[in-house]
Order: structure tokens, then C-alpha cells, then sequence
């Protein structure tokens, strides 16, 4: 009997005139790994929330061990067998302390004491949360709230474990961290079922399915979904993509391998590439990239960068902890000296942790240093008669979880709060916010009208976007800017900063991604607090790289970087997998020509 099954399920949410779900039919299997993929929006986290009761069908039936999910009787026992990890990790926390938090299923379940205290010993340490088990459990980052909720759920000791993007706001040590975690819990026999939007992520599973406007499109395996040669045009049409090392690998003329990591992809590179001898120096290189921040044509994204000029924000020995003076003090920034100049793009990347976000905070005037001064477009912000509200104005905040900064019940009006409290009214307002969705890629006749929040979360992400755009300022302040985005609104977003940063426009990004951090024209690496490196990423990324920071090197940095210890490639350094992949495809037509 399968753990979870689904059989003709439908799903509609109220005063929505679409079904989120029709008519899917799936079964899950003990011990299986399941990826869950899709556009934002097709009904992956409706998907889940039906398999433990917190949603009931509009029709069909949803079984757990054979139990009714929808039936409140068998509440209880189904979500023993299934737990879940939702997409914003504050909305589960439910305790003030990290270990109070881990142990609330556990005793939940009515566990006796000592095991209690096993299980949550063994979560924490999993997510790598045991030194911080007496903080407060409100003032973690956002990526170590995710952690923490995935330990909750590990503690629950649950059958079936359903993570949807429990990666998405973790570092990439996190990350792997916590992938790492899904392969023990199904070798141990735990089902999982993983939605993501990292198509590397979901060629890790066993089973991949996809979703499509609420239907199932595909339910195979992961190498036949990604398989460009069998993919049907509904597949091609959502526009998922592949992952970054089959992407690479079938550039290069090889086929791609499972699990196989940047060294060992370079390394059959390598191999079929032959030495630098039958190489070109620039064979491998990236299209125009010069060697510093801000004095390169960037390909493809519309001519000339402007160059840096003049000071657009600066921190001067700044120092910030929060619940400052109290028995859980915890420090966030220690002594922090940085200039951002005008008119670049600037990549804020570290830990999870490490004060990426207090940063922009800083920046934005909603904190205040315990030590030192911040300048944000030439104002003082600790100086007398600051004007904050002209800063935040000029440099308006997207934070990391975007459905905290939803005003409106409404996408459309709920884009339209920021102008029309600048004043902005009739025609220009409505051109304002119409042209601030259409860039963020949100249609404004589809999506006007919806209610903010019965978007997806990624969803919710692109409307958060699009209300900072339509304020038209100076500089935008970006935390997380593509997390739980699908690979095309991933696209979009990245679009948007570049065309952003072509007008002029200042742009400061915190972000997990390596690869965003990769096409940058500045990277500063934060560590425990304190600023460790600034440079290029094409430096930084290569010899000026160091294990410690706790990040890795983009994907094409790793796989270019041993190509080079292989005395394969030379010249200028791909920044990112299409340049990587570009120039691959034309060395392998050229050695076949």
C-alpha cells in the first residue's frame, strides 16, 4: 500500500476563479525520493499541503497509510506519518527558543523525555544549529530558520518528510547540508518529497514530477526528464531547464553523469579537450570580460556598463548586535568599513548568518550601528534631522520574505501603495504600476486583480520586486532577490537588475547564489560578522578564493578553475554556465569541423 496517495484530486482556493490542482493522481512510495518541480504558481505547495490535512480537496481523495487525510479524525495520525517544511520558514516556528522549537513535535507526540532530548540533539546537529540552541528562536536569520524548521521535522521522526524549497534561503554549505540530510533520511527508509526550483537539486531524486497550471506534465525519472533529445513540447514550453552540469556536459560533446561534481566533469573535459596545446588561449574564455569592477562590456546586456562613479553607500567602522545589552546579545556586524559606488552592481554573499541582511537594513535606515557611522546617498543617517523616509525613498528595501511587506489585498493596488504615497494618482499611477509588473514579470491584466496572498511564493517575490521598482529610485536594495523563483522568473529577475544597473541605477544584492554573485561588479564576502574580501568575481572566484568564507565558487568558476589547474583554458573566465557552455559548444564544433 503506498504512504501517500492521491487519487483524481482537484483543489480550488475561495474567490479564485482557477483550480490550483485538477485531477491529479500520484503515489508515493516508503522510502522513495521525489522531486517536485514546476513553474511558480502550477500547484506544488498546494500539492503538499494536501498531504497532511492542512488543505482538503475541492474533490477526490487524498490517503495517508490508507487514512483519509481530509477526514479531521485521522488528523492526528496522518500528520505523524507526514510533515512538512514550508516554503517560509517564520510561519512555522511556533517556540521562543531554537531547542525549545526542535522539541515542540517530539512532545507533541507525547514522547518521553530522554528521547525528546535525543531526537532534537541529533536535529540540531544535523543543520549545524547545536551552538545556537538557547538563542531566541525570532531573531535567527532567515536561513538559519530554515534550518531550524528542518530539524523540527527531522525530530518529528514523521514517515514522510515533504520539504517545499528547504534550501532556497540556505547558503551553499547549508545547502548541501541539508541535500545531504534527504539521502540519509531515504536510505534510512524515510520517504521525502522535495519541491524545488534547482534543477540540480531535483536531478538528485529518484523520481522527478512535473507540474504544469495545477496538472501533472511529467512523472519519470529525473535523466529522461532532462533528456533534450525525448522531452515533449509541454515540457519544453514551462521552460525548467537543465541542470547546470548536464548543461556543461552536453556542451562539451559527453554525456552527462549523475551526481558527478565540477572537478570530476572538468577533469572528462580535460580529457577530451587535450592540453593547452590544442587549445586557443581564448577558447574558453567568457565574451569581453575585462579584469576589474565596473570597466568591462558586459555581452548581451546592452553594450557598456556605466562605470562606477562617486559614493552611493558606505559603513565606517560599524558595528551592530541585536538585543544589544541583554543575556542573549547576539553580534551581527563587528568593526565594518565598505564603500559601494555609484551606479555598479553589488553582490553582498557568506553564510548563513553572517549580516548579509543587517547590511541592507543598515543601508536602508530600519537598524541603527551600535558603533560607527552609515552614509546612504550622501545622507548621515545617525546625523541630526536625517531624513529617513528621503533615503528609503530613494533606495527602497525587497527583503527576504515578501509576503511580511504585503500591504494591499491586491497585487495590483499592493504595487501601487509605494507611488501613491509619493503622491501618485490616475493615469500616472496606473502607468507606474502597470510598467513595474510587466518588468518584474508579472502580466498587469492577469495579476492586478488577484489577492496578494493567495499567490505563490514566488509569486509573492516578484510583487515585492515590482513595488520597489515602481518607486523609481536611486538605488535598489535587493535581499534574496531570485529565491524560490522558477528558472525562468530567475531569468527575468536578473534581467531586470541588469537593465537596472544600465541606467544608472545603484543595485545591492545579498544572495546565496554564487552564480548572480558571478555577474556582479563588486562581491564583498561577510564571515561571522565581519567583512573578509572585496574584489571582482573574476578574481575572487579564482586565486583570491578561500574555503574558508564557508561558499562556494559558482559552478562555471569551479569547473574553469580546474580546467586551468589542467593547463586546459586561459584568457578571460567564464562568469557564469552559458558562457561556460557557450564556449564549450564552439570548441567541440570546431575540434568535429
Amino acid at each position: 500500500m503506498p504512504l501517500v496517495e492521491l487519487d483524481r484530486v482537484s483543489f480550488s482556493y475561495p474567490d479564485s476563479p482557477q483550480r490550483a490542482l485538477e485531477s491529479i493522481s500520484l503515489s508515493i512510495e516508503a522510502g522513495e525520493y521525489v522531486a517536485v518541480v514546476g513553474p511558480n504558481g502550477s500547484g506544488k505547495s498546494t500539492l503538499l499541503r494536501l498531504f497532511d490535512g492542512l488543505e482538503r480537496p475541492s474533490s477526490g481523495t487524498v490517503r495517508v497509510d490508507g487514512l483519509d487525510a481530509a477526514d479531521p479524525i485521522n488528523r492526528r495520525m496522518v500528520r505523524r506519518a507526514v510533515g512538512l517544511v514550508f516554503q517560509s520558514p517564520a510561519d512555522q516556528i511556533v517556540s521562543t527558543s531554537v531547542e525549545e522549537d526542535a522539541a515542540f513535535g517530539p512532545e507533541n507526540l507525547g514522547l518521553p523525555r530522554a528521547e525528546i532530548a535525543r531526537r532534537v540533539d541529533a536535529a540540531l546537529a544535523a543543520v549545524g544549529l547545536s551552538g545556537d540552541r538557547k538563542r531566541p528562536s525570532y531573531f535567527l536569520s532567515p536561513g538559519q530558520q530554515q534550518r531550524l524548521v528542518v530539524a523540527g521535522a527531522i525530530a518529528s521522526g514523521a514517515r514522510c518528510l515533504a520539504f517545499d524549497e528547504a534550501t532556497s534561503m540556505l547558503d551553499p554549505e547549508g545547502r548541501e547540508t541539508v541535500l545531504g540530510l534527504i539521502d540519509d533520511l531515504v536510505a534510512d527508509g524515510t520517504a521525502v518529497v522535495h519541491v524545488t526550483h534547482d534543477m540540480s537539486e531535483a536531478a538528485r531524486a529518484s523520481r522527478l514530477v512535473a507540474l504544469d497550471a495545477g496538472k501533472v506534465a511529467f512523472d519519470g525519472t529525473p535523466a529522461e526528464f532532462f533528456d533534450p533529445e525525448g522531452m515533449a513540447p509541454e515540457l519544453l514550453r514551462i521552460r525548467l531547464g537543465m541542470p547546470d552540469r548536464d548543461l556543461v556536459a552536453r556542451a562539451a560533446g559527453l554525456t552527462p553523469v549523475a551526481g558527478e561534481g565540477a572537478a570530476e566533469l572538468a577533469s572528462r573535459i580535460a580529457s577530451r579537450l587535450g592540453s593547452r596545446s590544442g587549445v586557443r588561449p581564448s577558447a574558453l574564455g567568457g565574451a569581453g570580460r575585462g579584469g576589474e569592477a565596473g570597466q568591462r562590456t558586459r555581452a548581451g546586456e546592452g553594450g557598456a556598463a556605466r562605470e562606477p562613479s562617486g559614493e552611493a553607500f558606505a559603513l565606517e567602522g560599524v558595528s551592530h548586535s541585536y538585543l544589544h545589552g541583554t543575556m542573549n546579545e547576539t553580534s551581527a556586524l563587528r568593526d565594518i568599513d565598505l564603500t559601494l559606488p555609484r551606479g555598479g552592481v553589488v553582490a553582498l554573499v557568506g553564510k548563513t548568518g553572517s549580516g548579509k541582511s543587517t547590511v541592507l537594513q543598515l543601508l536602508d535606515g530600519l537598524v541603527s550601528p551600535f558603533r560607527g557611522r552609515v552614509r546612504s546617498l550622501g545622507v548621515d543617517l545617525g546625523g541630526k534631522g536625517a531624513d529617513l523616509r528621503s533615503v528609503r525613498v530613494k533606495a527602497p528595501l525587497a527583503i527576504q520574505r515578501p509576503e511580511a511587506a504585503i500591504f494591499e489585498p491586491y497585487a495590483g493596488d499592493d504595487v501601487a501603495f509605494g507611488p501613491r504615497n509619493l503622491g501618485l494618482s490616475g493615469k500616472e499611477l496606473v502607468e507606474r504600476v502597470k510598467g513595474a509588473m510587466e518588468e518584474a514579470g508579472l502580466p498587469y491584466a492577469e495579476f492586478r486583480d488577484k489577492r496578494a496572498r493567495f499567490l505563490s511564493g514566488g509569486e509573492k517575490r516578484l510583487l515585492a520586486l515590482a513595488g520597489i521598482l515602481a518607486m523609481r529610485g536611486e538605488a535598489l536594495l535587493l535581499d534574496e532577490p531570485t529565491s524560490a523563483l522558477d528558472p525562468s522568473a530567475r531569468q527575468a529577475v536578473r534581467e531586470v537588475i541588469r537593465a537596472e544597473a544600465a541606467r544608472g541605477t545603484t543595485i545591492v544584492m545579498a544572495t546565496h547564489s554564487m552564480e548572480e554573485a558571478a555577474r556582479a561588479d563588486l562581491v564583498a564576502v561577510f564571515h561571522s560578522g565581519e567583512l573578509v574580501a572585496t574584489g571582482a568575481p573574476e578574481r575572487l572566484f579564482y586565486e583570491g578564493y578561500d574555503p574558508a568564507w564557508g561558499i562556494a565558487r559558482p559552478f562555471a568558476a569551479e569547473v574553469s578553475f580546474a580546467l586551468e589547474k589542467a593547463d586546459v583554458a586561459s584568457g578571460p573566465r567564464p562568469r557564469d554556465v552559458a558562457e561556460l557552455a557557450s564556449a564549450l559548444s564552439r570548441q567541440a564544433a570546431e575540434d568535429r569541423a
